[in-house]
């Protein structure tokens, strides 16, 4: 068995999740994983992630929670209970789903609300590309919360990039880049 590095638990296991998921498997991570189907955590539980029953118990299960679903949309219904809103305290939420920079300004406010610090970021890379020296992670947020994440962060890809304080930057910096790539076609 590989040295643990650490507890971190991941939302959401669509391809990307579960590639982040995966890819701290096999860095030495303890993984907790949760998904509204819990079919998808199969593989992952075969490799030895824990399936956490409910998001709140994925949430109380790592200091590192990651969130990477399909929009903020999602990631409200998941989070915004009762349940998960108790057992954020002290835990540094690393949202990873695309959105805009006010709807990272808004959840950080909400985490900060429950007791977490919060991270914005953006990965510009696809599913095979996690874990690459040049993969890029963009993050925002308060330093004192990419510094603990930092080490997770960089599993998942060499080129991390903190942008500073302003949370809503990451999003933006994703946002343009995209509008270049797409647009210079």
């Amino acid at each position: 068995m590989k040295n643990v590095h650490g507890e971190v638990s991941v939302i959401g296991l669509g391809a990307m999740g579960t590639a982040l998921a995966r890819t701290l498997l096999h860095n030495g991570y303890r993984v907790s994983v949760w998904n509204r189907t819990s079919a998808k955590a199969e593989p992952l539980v075969r490799d030895g992630a824990a399936l956490a029953p409910n998001a709140a118990a994925a949430v109380a299960a790592s200091p590192i929670v990651v969130v990477c679903v399909y929009d903020y949309k999602a990631t409200n219904e998941i989070l915004d209970t009762k349940e998960v809103a108790s057992a954020l305290a002290g835990r540094v939420l690393v949202q990873l789903t695309t959105g805009s920079p006010q709807e990272a300004r808004d959840s950080e406010v909400w985490a900060r609300q429950q007791g977490a610090e919060y991270l914005d970021g953006a990965i510009q890379a696809a599913p095979s590309q996690m874990a690459r020296p040049d993969t890029t992670i963009l993050v925002s947020g308060a330093k004192a919360a990419f510094r603990r994440s930092e080490p997770v962060l960089k599993v998942f890809g060499g080129n991390v990039k903190y942008l500073g304080e302003q949370v809503g930057a990451a999003s933006a910096m994703d946002l343009a880049t995209l509008s270049y790539v797409y647009g210079a076609g």
